[in-house]
């Protein structure tokens, strides 16, 4: 609109100077409307970036305190409908080439369809493109699994990048303008963010707790129910695990911390990557990072050098 009115203005002025005074008079009216136009549509969209720029400020503070990364994602698709003005809105993980949906938001509850199957990631796509480029991209159709949470034509998806891959996708049931999609990028890298300083404390609580329990099991012969928690038999053996935790993760990112706390409680690939919202794969390439840089060929062996530090 913006173009075609500066098009008709120039145009216009080029008219006016071989014109006749009487067509002149004409031509100046054409152009005083034009102008008055252009003016009125830059006023419109001014507003609509500020009405733009106070979503995201409140999107980005709804995440501010968020206590797990399922509230987190809640909140998410919640705050990307506000944004985007769009009715429905699906959060998905991906995993290697499949994509894993975890949430779903309607702004009518009564209609709220069932969190949609996982399906596979189509060569060429809308969601591969914004994948690999991470920028987001609007389609016309959408996907077979996601119409009924999402309607079957014109969508937005966009790459929520953690630890510099794309590890989720957000799919928006309405095609959005520039200046939407470029807030939705926005809100985007702040997600995106969130999720990697996912070490909420919450959830870094709990980690810490799972570790101790299991170290406990694994450094003693007494059963973990005889010893109560708090007691000042606790304190000792306590420090001395939290000693030990911090000599084992000194040479590691925080990243590469977080896998371990949670390789040390026994978890998987696949539980590692759902509880950090990566991929499995760059759970596997943070592994095999901690191994070279702790000295351990296996898992087996971080574990042991973990029990002997504590003995």
């Amino acid at each position: 609109m913006a173009d075609e009115l500066d098009r008709a203005i120039s145009d216009t002025l080029a008219e006016m100077r071989t014109a006749t005074s009487e067509h002149a008079v004409e031509l100046g009216r054409r152009l005083v409307d034009l102008l008055d136009r252009r003016n009125a549509l830059a006023a419109t969209r001014t507003a609509d970036i500020g009405a733009l720029a106070k979503g995201i400020d409140r999107a980005v503070h709804a995440l501010d305190d968020a206590a797990s990364s399922a509230e987190l994602v809640r909140r998410a698709c919640e705050r990307v409908a506000e944004l985007c003005s769009a009715d429905k809105v699906v959060l998905s993980r991906v995993d290697g080439d499949r994509i894993i949906p975890v949430a779903s938001f309607s702004t009518d509850p009564d209609t709220a369809p069932a969190l949609p199957a996982e399906f596979g990631l189509p060569a060429g796509s809308p969601e591969s493109h914004a994948r690999e480029t991470n920028t987001v991209t609007v389609g016309s159709q959408v996907p077979a699994e996601l119409r009924e949470a999402l309607g079957a034509n014109d969508f937005t998806v966009v790459p929520v990048v953690v630890d510099g891959t794309a590890a989720a996708l957000v799919h928006v049931g309405t095609p959005l303008d520039g200046s939407r999609r470029h807030a939705l990028g926005v809100f985007a890298e702040v997600l995106g963010g969130c999720f990697e300083r996912v070490g909420l404390e919450s959830r870094r609580d709990r980690q810490d707790a799972l570790l101790r329990e299991s170290a406990q099991r694994w450094g003693s012969d007494t059963e973990f129910d005889a010893v109560t928690a708090g007691s000042a038999d606790l304190a000792p053996a306590s420090t001395e695990h939290d000693d030990a935790e911090r000599r084992l993760l000194d040479p590691l990112t925080e990243r590469e911390a977080d896998v371990v706390r949670l390789i040390l409680t026994g978890a998987s690939n696949s539980t590692i990557a759902a509880e950090l919202f990566i991929t499995v794969d760059t759970v596997k390439s943070h592994v095999k990072r901690i191994l070279r840089k702790l000295g351990a060929t296996n898992r087996a062996e971080l574990i042991a050098k973990y029990q002997s530090s504590t003995r």
